[in-house]
């Protein structure tokens, strides 16, 4: 054998060692496990405004975060798989919420999302009205889809009260990705070196070396920092050009008789300062908000994190959130449609809430 081709063969031999050798490190590691998911989403056809929505009658399918989860017959993450619903009974009172991967619950279990604690403590304090919650959060989504969501899909379950659920990266419409023929996300950055050759992407997605790589890739050599910093006292380009997508939320709940609602929501980053702009103009516009994004500072970095190196809030911070959420709904939503007034146990929490700026 020449020697060039015992070079170039050795060569081959000891990257493929090296290879094997960090693809063993990074899953014992674990970092990469909250990246795998199955193929859970499928193209909206009804709407382009839409890119894709959760498959519906999945039975413990693997989703973002390393968790499992079930869908209804509406493709709504559910307790109960290919659950079916019928028309709205006398005394029933439905939530619809909107939102991202916050809202969905990633990397947290079913049962433990605010949403869910929602339904559950508002079935618990009153007797009077049955609760019950749709969540049509998907990962990933920004406000238009969340807008349109409410303009395409709410309607089905015919709720009273809409929730949309936001965080500040939320006002990034650029963000939000398409999916592929086999049900799997299609992101931008890094992945877009691989998106023109799919049958490899589908290998790439099960070894844990190659998400370290993306993550390494799209943030440092492909990282553009987005800012959402005011300029001269107004929003930022960013938030300037999607909060029209709050404006149109709030006149299609009014368009189609729904009570409606913004939930602004914490982030792993911020203290609430972050949405200090987009508050004030919802105060001038008077759109209906309550504010959660201030409690991140009440937990310590290893109580929000719903893992190790998952940025997403655990269930502790989903149970607080979601025990705000159901006072103020109970207060300024429920007592009223339910006609009655109705004794709770909580602490006079909402926008009062203690440690609030």
């Amino acid at each position: 054998m020449p020697r060039f081709a015992r070079s170039f063969l050795y060569l081959f031999y000891m990257m493929l060692v090296i290879f094997v050798c960090l693809e063993i490190l990074v899953r014992v590691w674990g970092y990469s496990r909250m990246y795998f998911y199955d193929p859970i989403y499928l193209p909206y056809e009804k709407s382009q405004e839409i890119p894709y929505v959760m498959k519906p009658n999945l039975h413990h399918a693997r989703a973002h975060g390393n968790i499992s989860i079930n869908t209804d017959s509406l493709g709504l993450r559910s307790p109960v798989p290919a659950r079916t619903y019928g028309n709205k009974q006398a005394g029933e009172y439905r939530l619809a919420f909107v939102g991202d991967s916050v809202t969905f619950g990633v990397g947290v279990a079913t049962g433990k999302t605010y949403p869910e604690i929602v339904e559950k403590s508002l079935n618990h304090l009153q007797p009077h009205c049955q609760v019950a919650v749709f969540n049509f959060a998907v990962s990933s989504y920004s406000v238009k889809e969340m807008t349109n969501t409410l303009k395409y899909r709410v309607p089905e379950v015919n709720p009273d009260l809409v929730v949309m659920g936001i965080v500040i990266d939320d006002f990034d419409t650029d963000r939000t990705p398409q999916v592929d023929q086999w049900g799997y996300n299609t992101h931008g950055g890094a992945s877009k070196l691989i998106n023109k050759f799919p049958t490899l992407k589908l290998i790439l997605r099960r070894i844990d070396l190659s998400y370290l790589i993306r993550d390494i890739l799209t943030r440092t050599v492909m990282y553009q920092e987005k800012s959402y910093n005011p300029i001269n006292g107004k929003l930022s380009p960013i938030l300037a050009s999607s909060y029209k997508y709050i404006r149109e939320f709030k006149n299609l709940a009014i368009d189609h008789n729904y009570s409606y609602l913004v939930v602004t929501l914490p982030s792993v980053e911020g203290n609430g300062a972050q949405f200090t702009g987009i508050i004030n103009n919802m105060k001038n516009d008077k759109i209906n908000y309550f504010d959660t994004s201030f409690i991140t500072p009440l937990f310590t970095v290893k109580d929000y994190h719903a893992s190790t190196y998952d940025w997403h809030p655990s269930a502790l911070v989903h149970q607080k959130i979601g025990e705000m959420l159901s006072e103020y709904i109970l207060n300024n939503f429920l007592e009223k449609a339910c006609h009655k007034k109705v004794a709770h146990n909580f602490p006079d929490i909402g926008n009062n809430y203690p440690g609030r700026p």
